[in-house]
């Protein structure tokens, strides 16, 4: 890793949550023993549930998508990352499969250095668990979305649960809509004719707009 890319991963870690509390120096020694970055093409795997080996990884440059059985829950950019849930669990594998969007550049740290951080960094630490616990109340809401006593409310969940964070989803058919909360595509159209007199989305095609916040993300 060069001098140039290791300040710039330096630069980048240090504007997001997770990583804002690491001095420079402790950064630049997790770069050193623990991490590479690698680029990735549009349209290439980042991180699979095919992939091995558990870590963090951390968008450089670029966007990706996260994909759950080939659906658009989440769309990374430039600080956000990847594989903290799944860094301490006893699952194998790893949940989603995450791929370039465009042309993208990763940083992955392994997970021995994200050990050592833990032990000599205690408010790294700290904001690790802020950010488990916050995924926590981000699960709640999809449940929600399966619990709902009818199908606008359980459309309205579900979307909050994988929208961007400015109220944005894209891409996703009413087909797999129906299937995720399972309503049918005609209760579908009807709560999302529903949700739009209440004045709380906005649809065109595969593409909605919400106007209501989620108080648990």
């Amino acid at each position: 890793m060069t001098e140039v890319t290791q300040k710039q991963c330096i630069s980048v870690l240090q504007q997001t949550d997770l990583f804002s509390a690491v001095s420079a120096e402790k950064l630049m020694q997790l770069l050193v023993s623990s991490a590479q970055v690698r680029k990735f093409p549009k349209d290439a795997v980042l991180y699979s549930p095919e992939s091995t080996e558990k870590c963090i990884g951390v968008l450089l440059t670029g966007e990706a998508r996260v994909l759950k059985d080939y659906v658009t829950v989440s769309v990374l950019k430039q600080g956000m990352h990847f594989g903290a849930v799944v860094l301490y669990n006893d699952a194998e594998r790893f949940v989603n499969t995450i791929t370039a969007k465009t042309a993208c550049k990763v940083l992955f740290f392994e997970k021995s250095g994200i050990d050592r951080l833990m032990q000599t960094t205690p408010q790294f630490a700290v904001e690790y668990v802020r950010y488990l616990s916050n995924r926590i109340y981000f699960l709640n809401a999809k449940i929600e979305a399966y619990t709902a006593p009818c199908g606008a409310e359980k459309l309205l969940q579900y979307l909050l649960s994988i929208c961007d964070e400015n109220g944005l989803v894209s891409g996703v058919p009413v087909t797999e809509l129906s299937r995720q909360i399972n309503v049918s595509r005609a209760g579908i159209y009807r709560a999302l004719d529903s949700l739009s007199a209440d004045g709380k989305l906005q649809h065109s095609g595969k593409k909605i707009k919400l106007f209501v916040k989620d108080e648990q993300k």
